[in-house]
């Protein structure tokens, strides 16, 4: 496929200092990862990135106030602020600071039972706000923890949840069959009816053994599920960019959509940067 006009990518990380798990952290190595990313995206045709925060750890607790001062300097830094499940929910005056600082909606890491209930007593106020203001809530979990979003979704159509790393299921050494494959995302399928849910195409080294078995052919059974159950206008690429650095190179995460000759051409086009596009357009600013 001839290289598209232009990218969008729908998960990224910026941290002060760089991410703590991952090539970033090695000994001896400094990394400013907006200017690396800056650079890469000079280089590839991004316009844009949805930066997912995060901020559970102590040497991360600052990413909110790190990503607004991004936001501020950067025009292509698109973030979510973190919520922290085990506080209180964020207040309308808090969603109203955050959206002063151009973040563009909110980041949810929901494993296990407590997060799962934590987020279940989050107030209908935030989701109508976020829906309101068609921010995106990009969302880290896996099997049957996607199921907590079936009663906020039942109530809230409308909602713009963005599922992770394909809803990161079960890591193959060798391609599933098709029922297979559909067995092991099934938590995520049934978010499909919601219209408004969308899937991030991402973290494919955490998907097949080993991580670095590009174009990680043992994954490519989840794609064809979520296409043929999402459509393609609902599939986002996203780098994962810094922690994919680890097992692959930045075009890697996009030029494998290449050799899914399943895809066609114009869905990739859509996939690679169209479908985000129109999403953060959508975005209500301050």
């Amino acid at each position: 496929m001839a290289d598209i006009l232009e990218r969008h990518d729908a998960h990224i990380h910026l941290f002060e200092g760089g991410y703590r798990a991952s090539l970033t952290a090695r000994p001896g190595l400094t990394v400013d990862e907006a200017a690396l990313y800056a650079s890469l995206m000079k280089d590839h045709n991004v316009r844009e990135a949805l930066i997912v925060g995060y901020a559970a750890h102590e040497w991360c607790r600052d990413n909110t106030a790190h990503l607004a001062k991004m936001a501020a300097a950067h025009a292509w830094v698109r973030p979510v602020s973190f919520v922290h499940l085990d506080r209180s929910p964020p207040t309308r005056y808090d969603l109203e600071l955050l959206r002063d600082q151009k973040f563009v909606g909110l980041s949810f890491y929901v494993f296990g039972e407590e997060s799962r209930t934590a987020l279940s007593r989050m107030p209908d106020e935030l989701w109508k706000f976020a829906i309101d203001h068609r921010w995106l809530i990009s969302v880290n979990s896996r099997g049957t923890d996607w199921g907590a979003w079936q009663p906020i979704l039942s109530r809230h159509p409308e909602l713009r949840v963005l599922v992770s790393h394909l809803g990161l299921p079960p890591r193959q050494r060798v391609a599933p069959s098709a029922d297979e494959a559909r067995r092991a995302i099934g938590d995520v399928l049934g978010l499909a009816q919601f219209k408004s849910v969308r899937v991030k195409l991402s973290g494919f080294y955490a998907l097949t053994d080993p991580g670095h078995e590009y174009p990680h052919r043992a994954a490519w059974p989840y794609v064809e599920a979520l296409a043929q159950d999402f459509g393609i206008d609902r599939l986002l690429w996203a780098s994962d960019f810094s922690p994919h650095l680890d097992w692959l190179s930045f075009p890697q995460t996009f030029g494998l959509f290449d050799a899914m000759l399943f895809l066609g051409d114009a869905a990739r086009g859509r996939i690679l940067g169209a479908n985000l596009a129109k999403l953060l357009g959508e975005v209500q600013s301050s």
